[in-house]
């Protein structure tokens, strides 16, 4: 159960040029309109309105599934022309507005907008990066600036305006070179999520499964439980999980927010914990459980990993998706 941070840098955005009359105006002090404009402009670009980027044709002309946090169907007419950043928002989000200072999570697909062939690497997806909007490229700074979290927008442009001067050499791409990307955006809660009692069965997150392990999970409906809510996906038939003794298992570990991957024990190899040692969460969700079960427990942080957390995940809901592999202690 790992979780990840990365740290980028972007270019500071472009200065706004105040606009003066060469004639004065009766009356008012010329110096103090230059003075008002600067700080009009200083506000704009706090808030993020400076680093926007306009709708426009090549944008618009990708056609993007919706469902946010998972992964999208992307079809445009290719080679598209492109050349300046342009942004089309697909889904609009209801989170907080994102601003330079704000910390978000991306997911992000790049494709080719030449010959539509991918550029992210495969099955990246799922793992999105946690960074402040300042420390992105540019065209994630751009883009996602002024949205509100749990928005799902498509951007395209050249290579170059989309990784910007400092990073383009670690794409190998040349800087002419169209790509689309397309981005999902959500802010990690500052503090604990709101919560609803419990889940019914259509509230649970789904997971996706590809030869018998879990490759993504979508992120969660609604509002989080208050406690651990577990949801058997295949049953086992194997001895009862018991409080003593040892306990083998793999757990994909994803956010509620964005189904952003925590960790992967399905990659990294089980886990052998003692049941007694395990977060209150993974304790309630799998005593009592048989050998073989694959299950789901949405864990929320007052009952999970909060303390092996990043700061921006501390107070997020995490969903784990766990098959139970074996124990030392079998009672039938």
């Amino acid at each position: 159960m790992h979780a990840r941070m990365s740290s980028r840098r972007a270019s500071p955005s472009a200065a706004m040029r105040p606009s003066v009359t060469n004639r004065p105006v009766p009356g008012t002090d010329a110096r103090l309109i230059a003075v008002l404009c600067v700080l009009l402009c200083i506000v704009l670009a706090l808030s993020g309105c400076s680093n926007a980027v306009a709708d426009g044709s090549a944008s618009r002309a990708v056609q993007v599934s919706s469902g946010f946090g998972l992964e999208p169907d992307v079809h445009f007419d290719a080679p598209l022309a492109v050349d300046r950043l342009q942004r089309t928002v697909v889904t609009s989000g209801d989170g907080p507005k994102i601003t330079d200072d704000t910390t978000v999570a991306v997911k992000a697909k790049v494709i080719s907008a030449d010959d539509d062939a991918a550029i992210s690497a495969p099955g990246s997806w799922p793992r999105a990066f946690t960074m402040t909007v300042r420390d992105a490229e540019p065209g994630v700074a751009k883009a996602v600036a002024g949205l509100q979290g749990g928005s799902r927008v498509v951007v395209t442009g050249s290579a170059q305006s989309f990784y910007g001067d400092e990073r383009l050499g670690a794409t190998g791409l040349a800087p002419d070179h169209g790509v689309v990307t397309v981005l999902d955006v959500a802010v990690p809660p500052t503090d604990d999520r709101p919560t609803q009692q419990s889940l019914a069965d259509d509230d649970f997150p789904q997971a996706t499964f590809q030869a018998g392990r879990p490759v993504e999970v979508t992120p969660g409906s609604g509002r989080p439980p208050q406690t651990t809510q577990v949801k058997v996906l295949t049953p086992g038939t194997g001895p009862r999980v018991g409080e003593g003794g040892d306990l083998v298992f793999r757990a994909y570990t994803t956010t509620w927010g964005l189904g952003d991957v925590v960790g992967d024990d399905f990659s990294t190899g089980a886990s052998s914990r003692a049941l007694s040692a395990l977060p209150e969460g993974l304790r309630s969700a799998m005593s009592g459980q048989a050998v073989g079960t694959t299950l789901m427990a949405v864990v929320p942080p007052a009952e999970g990993i909060r303390d092996q957390l990043p700061e921006a995940l501390k107070h997020e809901t995490l969903v784990f998706v766990v098959t139970i592999d074996g124990t030392s202690l079998a009672t039938g």
